[in-house]
């Protein structure tokens, strides 16, 4: 199998995805956006000058990690050419740039997978069985769930990794570190949620052109609720999810400070959920699971800060979806 990397606007996640890629065997790589050639060095990669000289290399499945902005042009021109894909994180800032990738996902003949990591986390995924196994037909069993992101925001403020903070760009903390409490409480709780409420606010980092904390305010249409907090003033990086039902809280907590962090975060099982949908024609989350994660994180942005919006009027309310 061979696999693309389309842009490399971060480096971490693709990083990981192509040792990961390695360790399953799957060592014929191609790469277009690496300017100093040092991801091709590390990972053995076959670099190109253009991304038409990648879909011309035929891939079996591209990860696509490029700015929000060009992310629905790179994975138009992939579907185009019968290229399943996956979008690394933040794939969208904006409501505009979900807009547009959800115009080209619907009209995709190939999949398309984005999300966060951490939904395919195997705590995460223990815990959404033991919450499904619970309600067995009586969902009010399960009362609702809090999601606690705790992931320092300090890399952002970086010169390099500036756009990551920038509400109109990649979205600021609300959206990058909201999308983890977003797709976590969805992986629990299952699709149908909405955004309700949000709020953020600078503590700690002064220089930020977002936030280092902020909460979301999540519900289901049967009544089940979800909140999201969202810690970046914080050194330490911690995920909890806790699920609330009549009989007490099932909680699932994802740290660092484990033997094989690529396992416990989910990224190994990312890959695996990914390769599995390219061999089986799908995406590995249904793109309306996604879509209800991405917007809900949107309607969340624009609700705390709603002068980033380019498709509503500032102050406006969020958009149902």
């Amino acid at each position: 199998m061979r696999i693309a990397f389309a842009g490399l606007a971060t480096t971490y996640h693709p990083d990981v995805d192509a040792r990961l890629l390695r360790d399953r065997a799957i060592t014929e790589l191609v790469v277009w956006g690496d300017e100093d050639g040092s991801f091709a060095a590390r990972h053995g990669a076959r670099p190109v000058r253009s991304l038409e000289e990648l879909v011309a290399a035929g891939p079996d499945a591209a990860v696509v990690t490029c700015r929000p902005r060009a992310v629905a042009g790179v994975v138009r021109r992939l579907a185009e050419a019968g290229i399943p894909v996956f979008v690394t994180k933040p794939a969208i800032g904006t409501a505009v740039d979900l807009d547009r990738l959800d115009q080209v996902v619907e009209t995709a003949s190939t999949p398309v997978t984005t999300c966060s990591v951490l939904r395919f986390a195997p705590a995460v995924r223990r815990l959404a069985e033991t919450v499904r196994a619970m309600e067995g037909g009586a969902a009010s069993d399960v009362l609702g769930v809090r999601v606690t992101v705790r992931h320092s925001v300090a890399a952002y403020l970086s010169p390099e990794r500036r756009w990551l903070d920038d509400p109109a760009e990649g979205g600021g903390t609300l959206a990058t570190m909201g999308l983890h409490g977003v797709e976590l409480a969805s992986a629990v709780l299952g699709p149908g949620l909405d955004a309700h409420w949000a709020s953020r606010s600078v503590r700690v980092h002064r220089g930020s052109l977002s936030e280092d904390t902020g909460v979301i305010a999540l519900a289901w249409p049967d009544g089940r609720y979800g909140l999201v907090e969202v810690l970046g003033a914080t050194d330490e990086d911690r995920y909890e999810v806790a699920v609330h039902t009549r009989q007490g809280t099932r909680t699932a907590t994802l740290t660092g400070d484990v033997d094989d962090p690529f396992e416990t975060f989910g990224y190994a099982g990312t890959v695996d959920a990914f390769l599995d949908g390219v061999r089986e024609g799908r995406a590995a989350v249904p793109w309306t699971t996604t879509r209800e994660v991405l917007g809900a994180v949107v309607d969340a942005r624009n609700s705390a800060f709603p002068a980033v919006s380019r498709a509503d009027p500032p102050g406006t309310a969020p958009r149902r979806r």
